[in-house]
């Protein structure tokens, strides 16, 4: 065999177990991915989206079917590990159908599903969707003037809230929800037909 035939083969019989060590280490990355709920409980200092009625919510009814979307910011888990960029929900809430006052007299069970985006120990991690049930909400004013949700309602206190999926839990704090409106024109609203309400602000305590 050739000297340059013996230099090449010694090449190779180095940089192959340095090829494999690289691609076992790609592949034990990968799947080191974290895939499933995230633990402990997370609050957020931002809520914003939109909440629909259908038909219209009016002084004297409508509102039967009531739905919410939005993102939430601002998140802080309480497990170290855990990182939340952001998270977007969809709600189905049950309404009484009786308008403005039965609203203001407060829902009685509201469903979330919670998607979260985030890292767990610094790396990309797939979290697994909370199921938020919150028993009802009622109509509450913030320092602003705008008119918003407390959820759960504080009638239903203590364990107003249950969620599955990520950040299980069973909780006793109070979330909120403010719209970009004051009590005189969410009441003006209500006189000609309430199809939407922005949410511009809020925050979720200890979930």
């Amino acid at each position: 065999m050739s000297i340059r035939n013996k230099v090449v083969l010694s090449a190779i019989a180095v940089a192959l177990p340095l090829v494999l060590i690289s691609v076992g280490s790609g592949a034990a990355s990968a799947s080191s991915k974290f895939s499933g709920n995230a633990p402990g409980t997370v609050s957020c200092s931002g809520v914003s989206g939109s909440v629909s009625f259908k038909p219209p919510l009016t002084n004297v009814g409508g509102g039967t079917t009531v739905k919410a979307k939005g993102v939430i910011s601002g998140c802080h888990a309480s497990n170290p590990s855990v990182s939340i960029t952001d998270g977007k929900f969809t709600a189905s809430i049950t309404s009484s159908g009786a308008g403005c006052a039965g609203l203001a007299n407060g829902t009685t069970q509201e469903t979330f599903t919670i998607k979260w985006k985030g890292d767990f120990g610094g790396s990309k991690a797939k979290f697994t969707s909370s199921t938020v049930v919150v028993k009802g909400s009622t109509i509450v004013t913030n320092g602003a003037g705008d008119e918003g949700f407390e959820l759960p309602n504080p009638s239903n206190e203590p364990n107003g809230a249950t969620a599955t999926g990520s950040f299980a839990t069973v909780s006793s704090s109070e979330s909120f929800a403010y719209t970009n409106e004051n009590e005189g024109q969410f009441l003006s609203g209500c006189s000609t037909g309430i199809k939407k309400v922005t949410i511009a602000s809020g925050q979720l305590n200890g979930l």
